[in-house]
């Protein structure tokens, strides 16, 4: 039985808020990781985002999880936030937003390619007709000419946006084998956790733990990240969750996968940046070819 028009009608407006969630976050850990380190960024994120998951445990029941399945999350956590997340502030600082989310974009091809020599997956013609979308989206958008002064660092955040894309569709693969059987908000507990252990880790064997998280100390970018941190799992997780559960999962995934149109927005209104007719078709072309993948 399908939902009723209002339930449907939530569920549409829940997955454009996540859409648009990501989209804001994007802006606001760009604008963090002028003064804050990717690395720093990523650890406190973790942090907190992990805290603000438990806390949202009891009302959503807990779960168990199998020793299997929570190694697969944790790998997953390990490569696709620590290290994917970490490539994807690096990208934020050298590209900025815009070009940050259209070459993000090419995580649900990556995450196609691998499940086709992974799992032994059949995509359809249409998503096919996706990858092809999306890679010439993200490839226009590339050859954008770069501001004087700054072709080294645009270079420099494409490799970054390649890599984090990279990470994150061999993450998609193995957190899809830990969470067939496993409570969702339970299973990004353990990915959060683990990424952010890992991290510590790493600082902490490099000595540049301190580094990292000294920028933190000032009370305002503390309260940014947090807040960024917030807009991230309330806004982008949990408004995602609620449109799956009151709308079709075809509708829930075609509007959560418009990021890309709502950063060209945020990008005019908050960084004033001038948005080009070429990179407005880019966007509206990956996100058309994002939407026929996840059909």
């Amino acid at each position: 039985m399908s939902s009723p028009l209002g339930l449907e009608a939530l569920g549409a407006a829940a997955a454009l808020g996540s859409a648009a969630s990501w989209a804001l976050t994007s802006v606001m850990f760009g604008t963090l990781g002028e003064d804050v380190p990717p690395e720093g960024m990523n650890l406190a994120k973790c942090a907190a985002g992990a805290a603000m998951l438990c806390a949202a445990l009891p009302f959503a029941g807990a779960g168990s999880v199998s020793g299997p399945a929570a190694l697969c999350l944790g790998l997953s956590g390990l490569l696709g936030i620590a290290a994917g997340d970490t490539f994807y502030f690096r990208a934020l600082v050298g590209l900025g937003p815009r070009l940050t989310v259209l070459l993000g974009t090419l995580g649900p091809v990556l995450t196609v390619l691998l499940a086709v020599v992974f799992l032994r997956e059949r995509p359809s013609p249409a998503a096919w007709a996706g990858i092809a979308l999306v890679t010439a989206g993200a490839s226009w958008a590339m050859w954008e000419t770069s501001p004087a002064g700054k072709a080294r660092d645009r270079a420099r955040g494409v490799r970054y946006a390649l890599l984090a894309a990279a990470c994150m569709a061999a993450a998609v693969i193995l957190a899809k084998a830990g969470v067939q059987d496993s409570p969702p908000l339970l299973s990004s507990v353990i990915r959060m956790a683990c990424a952010g252990a890992g991290l510590f880790v790493w600082g902490l064997a490099g000595g540049r733990l301190g580094g990292w998280l000294t920028p933190l100390k000032d009370r305002r970018l503390m309260l940014h990240l947090l807040a960024a941190v917030f807009l991230t799992v309330f806004g982008g997780f949990y408004l995602a969750l609620v449109a799956l559960k009151y709308t079709t999962a075809a509708v829930a995934s075609t509007l959560t996968s418009t990021t890309p149109l709502f950063i060209l927005p945020l990008s005019a209104l908050m960084l004033r940046e001038k948005i080009t007719a070429r990179a407005a078709a880019a966007a509206v072309l990956t996100a058309a070819g994002v939407i026929l993948i996840v059909l």
